[in-house]
């Protein structure tokens, strides 16, 4: 990994842009019988959001927590026709010139990353091929191999190519070289969404923190009775469409930041085949193999996320292999596979230290 890699892997990027920040100093005398957990939720990104603070006191207020998420909606999310991604991902866009600590120019940085770090399995410009197959919608159906090659010309998130990052004083200018080059950050915009929450929680002197957006989760701290958070991890239930979970698994942890992505819960079946909704960018297409759920603890959500949506694309032996090469990283992984028709999981030795009873 390159010293970029390794900063950009190790930041926390923090956006606020309307509101203002003040630093509270957390006491180190606060007894813990002054403690109190407060919670905000909320709805925000087409799911919902989940917010504790273990403190004395409450520095922050929905109000805020609602206006950061709807100044990320602004930058990334393409179910807003006015977004900036929405915008780019139109023909006619052609460049655009942004801060550099812009949401989106360290989106995009961060992205590339991961590509690399994944030999292009993670792409973020493969929304073409995502829409053509139309998963978790209406449209869903299997589209022809014509079809496919059709729309792989427009894909492959690398530098230069479809799309290029340059440096113009001390801004950064976007530049589209292809028009039907789309970008779709849904497999790594929502864990960073989460670690922009927690950095904001930590700039008001919150330290005892848990943010949970759409089941990505970041942890700080301890809750109350300055124990560990309690993370359950979901039993695959094929097509679960309701709000029941059954607990495969529990981790005491903190400090820690957790994403799942799993092919049980969005798929079709057309002529006897199943489809999963987690596509191969290379082929346009889905691979074959028995993972059924990736949960990734990092330090970072948004390379949980990814790295957990890379996993269930090249399945367990690719990402047992990606982990023994990359251990500097700390990425510890929790694994649901099939084998002869029954559940096994994989669980990362450090990780099962940390292991409780799912039942307690």
């Amino acid at each position: 990994m390159s010293h970029q890699d390794r900063m950009l892997f190790r930041s926390s990027f923090f956006f606020i842009g309307i509101l203002s920040v003040f630093i509270f100093s957390c006491s180190s005398d606060i007894k813990s019988t002054d403690l109190q957990t407060f919670k905000i939720k909320g709805i925000a990104q087409g799911t919902t959001y989940t917010i504790q603070v273990v403190d004395s006191s409450l520095h922050i207020s929905k109000f805020q927590i609602d206006s950061l998420l709807f100044a990320f909606d602004e930058k990334l999310s393409t179910y807003k026709t006015g977004s900036l991604i929405s915008r780019f991902n139109q023909e006619s866009f052609k460049d655009t010139v942004l801060g550099a600590d812009d949401l989106f120019v360290q989106m995009l940085k961060l992205s590339d990353s991961v590509c690399r770090w994944s030999e292009g399995f993670f792409d973020p410009s493969i929304k073409p091929v995502v829409d053509l197959w139309g998963i978790g919608t209406d449209a869903q159906n299997k589209p022809k191999q014509v079809q496919i090659d059709s729309v792989l010309q427009y894909t492959g998130y690398t530098r230069g190519v479809h799309f290029s990052i340059n440096d113009v004083d001390s801004l950064i200018k976007i530049e589209k070289k292809t028009p039907g080059f789309e970008l779709d950050f849904n497999a790594i915009a929502q864990g960073y969404s989460v670690d922009l929450l927690v950095d904001f929680l930590k700039l008001r002197g919150h330290r005892n923190v848990y943010v949970e957006l759409g089941g990505e989760i970041k942890l700080s701290g301890l809750k109350a009775g300055n124990r560990s958070w309690n993370i359950g991890i979901e039993a695959p239930i094929e097509n679960n469409k309701t709000n029941a979970q059954s607990i495969q698994n529990v981790f005491s942890i903190t400090d820690c930041a957790i994403a799942t992505s799993g092919n049980y819960r969005k798929f079709f079946e057309e002529d006897g085949q199943l489809y999963a909704h987690t596509i191969n960018p290379k082929t346009g297409t889905q691979n074959r193999h028995n993972l059924l759920s990736a949960t990734v603890f990092s330090p970072s959500c948004a390379i949980s996320d990814a790295l957990a949506t890379y996993f269930m694309v090249v399945g367990i032996d690719a990402a047992k292999l990606f982990l023994e090469k990359n251990k500097n990283m700390g990425i510890e992984v929790y694994f649901i596979y099939s084998k002869e028709g029954k559940y096994e999981s994989y669980c990362s030795p450090s990780l099962l230290l940390n292991q409780k009873d799912a039942n307690s």
